[in-house]
């Protein structure tokens, strides 16, 4: 009978690490998740400024404008492109669903990015982009009071009518 309930064990630990995306990756040690309300405090009607690892591999500057009410919107130069749609929390992750749409035509996006807290110094941020291949790194977000991207999108809208 033990050799079986062990084989269950075995059969479900794949599942268990993977039911705390944050831990699956691997995180830091000594970190924790940040708590979704923390996350959400954090980036609730700011403008996110960031970059991520491109398709092609390169670094490319982001914004993100994420309204109290989860609605969200994107800009990036390169492209240049932009996106609309909604951003949400849970521990440890902040998730955009969202268009993006540039003169190559539209694109949705699913992606969360991860956080961490450590624990002996909290004000020490961790981040992790997954589905862009991002390891965890110390980080500090660069956030800006308010919507500060809606011009550059309006802008970018008129280019992309005249084509």
């Amino acid at each position: 009978m033990r050799p079986m309930i062990a084989f269950a064990v075995l059969a479900a630990l794949p599942t268990l690490a993977f039911t705390n995306l944050a831990f699956a990756q691997a995180a830091p040690k000594g970190t924790a998740p940040v708590p979704a309300a923390e996350i959400k405090q954090m980036f609730a009607g700011k403008t996110y400024n960031f970059t991520e690892k491109g398709h092609k591999g390169e670094k490319e500057p982001i914004s993100w404008y994420l309204a109290a009410d989860g609605k969200m919107l994107g800009y990036t130069g390169n492209g240049p492109s932009h996106a609309e749609g909604t951003w949400s929390t849970s521990d440890g992750k902040l998730c955009v669903s969202d268009q993006w749409t540039g003169a190559w035509g539209t694109n949705h996006s699913d992606e969360c990015q991860l956080w961490a807290r450590d624990a002996a110094k909290p004000t020490v941020l961790y981040r992790a982009e997954p589905s862009k291949g991002g390891k965890w790194a110390k980080f500090t977000p660069k956030l800006s009071g308010g919507d500060t991207i809606t011009p550059k999108i309006e802008a970018l809208k008129v280019k992309l009518q005249k084509g």
